[in-house]
């Protein structure tokens, strides 16, 4: 493995996105901002942080496997791209 195959600079692939060759875009909800990232970047949030709240499509997502077994789900319906939201977990009980 070189060094740019764990490099999350744009147009780089890692491993696990030419195995699922699906693309992440992280939506922050409070910044309003979005960015694409890597299954590398997601495999080191702080899955278990309970204010800290990521959702694809209504579904929260606890854990990075749980997300895994979503994009595959995703993948096998031939979608490219895949919107994750994070956000406080406040804002998301609120309504935002």
């Amino acid at each position: 493995m070189t060094e740019t195959d764990n490099s999350p600079s744009e147009g780089t692939q890692t491993e696990g996105e030419r195995r699922f060759k699906i693309r992440l875009k992280l939506y922050d909800r409070e910044s309003g901002e979005s960015r694409y990232c890597t299954l590398d970047e997601a495999k080191t949030w702080d899955w278990k942080d309970p204010e800290t709240w990521r959702m694809i499509g209504g579904w929260q997502i606890a854990s990075f496997q749980a997300l895994l077994g979503i994009l595959y789900l995703k993948m096998e319906k031939g979608i490219e791209e895949v919107e994750i939201v994070e956000a406080p977990r406040f804002t998301m009980l609120s309504g935002g």
